[in-house]
């Protein structure tokens, strides 16, 4: 039996009301899904709030997946979205604001303020683009998985993953061509 038949199982016993199956699901996710978090707030005790809510919501939305192999790819979507649902109530605590501190690593204050610019830039970006281009662009860049293997999470074909994540990185440019420009010229 492969992983991702292991994790249907588990998936259609929690769907049948298995708490003891989706506690298995939570403890094989839960550090990915963390990690996946902290990438983009930030705030370690933000991501854990991010995470916790993610699997709050994903055993309350267990019986809407239809395909219970897909439950990696599913559980990532939901804590994205989370996550952008974060920076949407915290707009008006914008962290590149001029009362926001910023770490000094040896570099000169506009270049720190460039950086920190350039960071919040590219994780709003991947926020935005689709909702399935945004998770195949995360697992395949934050969580440094093959493509074989997202598609294989996701329940999908390989030609579908690499042509979402060429679509995301194809907007991601788009998005962030002021950056590069910047650092080009």
């Amino acid at each position: 039996m492969t992983e991702t038949q292991a994790i249907a199982q588990q998936v259609q016993a929690a769907q049948r009301g298995d708490e003891r199956a989706f506690e298995a699901l939570f403890r094989a996710h839960y550090g990915a899904i963390y990690s996946l978090a902290l990438h983009f707030v930030r705030e370690p005790e933000v991501a854990a709030d991010v995470t916790q809510d993610t699997f709050v919501r994903a055993w309350e939305n267990l019986r809407r997946l239809r395909d219970p192999s897909a439950f990696a790819g599913w559980v990532r979507a939901m804590a994205i979205n989370l996550v952008r649902d974060h920076f949407r109530k915290a707009r008006e605590n914008d962290p590149l604001d001029e009362g926001a501190p910023i770490r000094s690593n040896g570099e000169s204050p506009p270049d720190a303020v460039a950086r920190r610019e350039r960071g919040q830039a590219v994780r709003q970006a991947v926020l935005e683009l689709p909702e399935h281009q945004r998770t195949v662009v995360a697992m395949y860049h934050l969580e440094d998985k093959p493509v074989d293997e997202i598609a294989e999470e996701m329940g999908l074909p390989k030609g579908t993953v690499v042509s979402r994540l060429a679509r995301g990185r194809k907007a991601l440019r788009r998005r962030l061509a002021r950056f590069v420009e910047e650092q080009e010229g």
